[in-house]
């Protein structure tokens, strides 16, 4: 009889996101997720598979953070003010410099077909359907809620490129502050 399991897999998912993020999605090892989850060898392979399931367990952690958090962004603001903290956070903190681990996952994987590509494309495919939802609650058509999101994905991998490229901050924060006006008006 196999011995049941003795960790949290939400607490390992997390330390397996955060490892991901800051070593990318190719670099980051077996080795680097062993140490980042405590795990060992036999335990991660047995109850959370290869260094691909345990990156796409990574990919989904961030996605459904960043879901869970964009409900309560557009939940709690009216669509401008939500808008431009998301913008002003993506231009100004871009989470701690380490940007969005979606977006860097893309841009590592760009031409790969593999499990966690597709993870990744899935996971900015929701992250699209989030703001898509939010624009069609404030009423605008589906064709409209469709290109504002587009807009607003773009908006955000633009801004986080230039933040991690040392573009100045007030530059980024004006940038920020005119697309949060121009993607929430009529």
């Amino acid at each position: 009889m196999s011995r049941p399991r003795t960790f949290d897999q939400q607490a390992v998912a997390d330390a397996a996101m955060r490892a991901v993020w800051e070593a990318g999605l190719v670099a980051t090892s077996v080795e680097v997720l062993l140490q980042a989850t405590g795990l060992s060898r036999s335990s991660m392979y047995q109850c959370l598979g290869n260094r691909e399931e345990v990156l796409k367990l990574a990919v989904q952690r961030y996605v459904d953070q960043q879901a869970a958090e964009l409900q309560r962004l557009f939940a709690s603001q009216p669509l401008e003010a939500a808008l431009r903290k998301l913008l002003l956070d993506a231009a100004v903190d871009n989470h701690g410099g380490r940007g969005c681990l979606l977006f860097n996952g893309a841009t590592e994987l760009h031409d790969a077909d593999d499990a966690v590509a597709v993870a990744v494309r899935e996971g900015l495919a929701r992250m699209a359907a989030e703001f898509r939802a939010a624009f069609l609650r404030r009423g605008r058509s589906e064709q409209d809620s469709a290109e504002r999101s587009a807009a607003v994905m773009t908006a955000i991998a633009g801004l986080r490129t230039m933040q991690r490229a040392g573009t100045q901050t007030p530059w980024l924060r004006a940038v920020a502050q005119r697309l949060a006006v121009a993607l929430a008006g009529d």
